[in-house]
């Protein structure tokens, strides 16, 4: 007696939603730069300014606290366009006619 081969689905859940984890794994990075670079390019300037002047840690604390902002900044410009892309998908378009 022979058994049935398992049949592959066609589709899974994560194709329906147009969502796998090579889309997470991008998100993921793509956050973690807006959120890095800021951060760090600032507080890099600032950590130079305050060894040119002598003004330990004001400037560092000041170029942190501006890379922050930016990095806030980015990733809510980025939400931002995941909430466009999320609502321009096709499933959003049927459920919301």
């Amino acid at each position: 007696m022979k058994k049935a081969a398992a049949q592959p689905t066609t589709s899974n859940a994560h194709d329906d939603a147009n969502f796998g984890f090579g889309v997470i794994a991008l998100d993921f990075l793509d956050t973690t730069w807006r959120i890095t670079v800021p951060a760090v390019l600032f507080a890099g300037i600032g950590i130079v300014i305050d060894i040119k002047a002598h003004t330990k840690p004001w400037f560092t604390l000041v170029g942190l606290a501006a890379g922050l902002v930016i990095a806030g900044l980015l990733v809510k410009k980025q939400l931002a366009a995941a909430q466009r892309r999320d609502d321009n998908t096709p499933q959003n378009k049927d459920t919301k006619a």
